[in-house]
């Protein structure tokens, strides 16, 4: 509510924007759905929590795995294997 126009705007994204998200249930609780539709927000149509649809959930996945292989011990060992890891 307080930053999605704004951000559009300094993204100059001019006034034919299409707003995509993940339809998590907090994206499309009634209070939300209302809000969009009465700021006159055009919403792409998604499947219901798709992540084999989105790139990044797969590249997640993939590190997740990567790292658990190496067994950290401890919050450093985590940050140190994920930033070591190649997509």
């Amino acid at each position: 509510k307080d930053n999605l126009k704004s951000s559009a705007q300094r993204l100059g994204l001019g006034r034919s924007w299409v707003f995509q998200q993940d339809n998590d249930p907090k994206h499309t609780s009634k209070v939300v759905i209302e809000w969009l539709n009465q700021a006159r927000i055009r919403v792409l149509e998604w499947p219901s929590q798709s992540p084999d649809l989105n790139p990044i959930e797969n590249m997640w996945k993939m590190l997740k795995k990567q790292v658990h292989v190496r067994k950290p011990s401890n919050l450093t060992e985590l940050h140190q294997f994920c930033q070591e890891e190649e997509p």
